[in-house]
């Protein structure tokens, strides 16, 4: 039975399966590999996409932007090359990268530089800090990624993977950061860049030195061991301190969390509030602003104790109260905070809006609609052609004729036909008789007769 199990389950993950030839992946990584011509001038308007988007706080336009980007291919192709080891793709991903890092960064600041909109809204602040799951993204993606460059039939997985692990938005924030001088902006966002780059290209090397797809083989055996050696370090180069920035950046992720946490929960008083908080992972202080009632010395302390039931023990609270203790600090932190709480509302706001609009539209289409007491077109176009075998189609609408002094409220069913030659006068007489008889004699009919061409 467990044999069984593991043959089925064998069947249904085998990549091997729809696995392209190895002559045709290499081909498909060194094309993605290539930038000049086309791939140069998609890359430049790509970033200027994105930097538009992120210039006017559209997630739309930088999701768009991260679709027609080409820069996957040379990320892709350093971890297949280093898993096959291919000195010659290796070489060519690494200097295609940074030239394509390097033209991305310059476009970005130049459109930065020269736009009136210098205002970093919440979709560029969001791209300065990484996080864990930009690891977890960029590893998963770099996966699928790799899965996808080695199947014979090419699908939509490829620009999937560069909107997930956001190649794009960080290049732009970068550069908005080196055209205004933010230089926080500028190396976060490089950061995260780089983060992106480094653990795509270690999940695709893990990912294609599983599948059976040959390696470089190499006549002289002393360059092959140097070349494999070459390709090892590089990979322990690589990994090693990826392992190092993730366990960081889960640190930090963690800290982050809980000390948001206890300040959402033990700070929530009732002649106080919290004007700004400011949490730094790095030396692992939360800073709090306190406006109203001022706290005595008895609760400060408490609150300190507290912090251990946080997974907070070694963590440093300061607690500032008064306005009087506002500065340029807590002032980005509270524009920041204006800005996504006001985004936040519009969205909400939005959606409101939405689902009223629908509502309404649903009720003027019930209020608006009126039932002809005829089947529909399908049932009656087979009962219209019993007795009219000329009739080919049929259609009905209403026309409601509103009320007036004299007149009372009407409405006309008007009822298109096409038929192969025009109907006799008797024959469409007697159609639309039946019609109002159909219809239970609630309702005039007009026929509209129209022959086919």
């Amino acid at each position: 039975m467990n044999f069984v199990l593991l043959r089925w389950l064998r069947r249904r993950f085998d990549l091997t399966q729809d696995m392209g030839t190895p002559a045709d992946i290499v081909q498909d990584v060194e094309e993605a590999l290539l930038f000049k011509g086309t791939n140069l001038w998609v890359l430049m308007f790509a970033i200027l996409v994105a930097s538009v988007g992120l210039n006017v706080n559209s997630t739309a336009v930088v999701i768009g932007a991260m679709l027609i980007s080409p820069l996957m291919g040379p990320i892709v192709g350093i971890g297949f090359g280093a898993a096959t080891v291919r000195v010659e793709i290796i070489k060519r991903g690494l200097s295609n990268l940074l030239l394509a890092s390097v033209i991305s960064l310059l476009v970005s600041a130049a459109y930065f530089r020269l736009t009136p909109l210098t205002e970093a809204g919440t979709e560029l602040l969001g791209r300065t800090v990484p996080t864990t799951w930009d690891v977890l993204i960029a590893l998963f993606g770099g996966a699928a990624g790799a899965v996808a460059l080695t199947r014979r039939e090419k699908s939509n997985v490829l620009p999937g993977v560069a909107i997930a692990t956001a190649l794009m938005p960080p290049l732009c924030t970068a550069g908005y950061g080196l055209a205004l001088g933010e230089w926080g902006y500028m190396f976060g966002a490089l950061y995260l860049y780089s983060i992106n780059c480094v653990f795509i290209v270690l999940s695709t090397l893990l990912v294609v030195r599983v599948l059976p797809i040959p390696r470089a083989t190499f006549t002289d055996s002393a360059r092959a061991r140097r070349v494999q050696l070459a390709v090892w370090g590089v990979a322990l180069l690589t990994a090693v301190p990826s392992v190092y920035l993730a366990a960081g950046i889960v640190q930090r992720t963690v800290f982050s969390h809980n000390a948001r946490r206890f300040v959402e929960e033990q700070f929530n008083l009732a002649n106080s509030y919290v004007v700004t908080r400011r949490l730094d992972p790095e030396t692992r202080t939360i800073n709090v602003l306190l406006a109203g009632q001022q706290l005595s010395p008895q609760q400060l302390r408490a609150l300190h104790d507290r912090l251990p039931t946080y997974s907070l023990p070694k963590a440093r609270l300061i607690v500032r109260q008064g306005l009087g203790s506002l500065d340029s600090t807590d002032a980005h932190s509270l524009r920041t905070s204006l800005l996504e709480d006001v985004r936040d509302l519009g969205e909400r706001a939005f959606a409101s809006y939405d689902d009223r609009l629908t509502r309404r539209l649903q009720q003027i289409v019930a209020a608006t609609t009126v039932a002809t007491g005829l089947p529909t077109d399908s049932l009656l176009l087979r009962e219209v052609r019993i007795e009219h075998p000329l009739v080919r189609q049929l259609g009905v609408n209403t026309v409601v004729q509103p009320a007036t002094d004299s007149l009372r409220a009407d409405t006309l069913l008007v009822v298109a036909v096409r038929s192969r030659q025009p109907l006799p006068a008797p024959e469409a007489q007697r159609l639309r008789q039946w019609l109002e008889l159909r219809s239970g004699g609630r309702h005039r009919v007009r026929l509209l007769e129209q022959p086919e061409p």
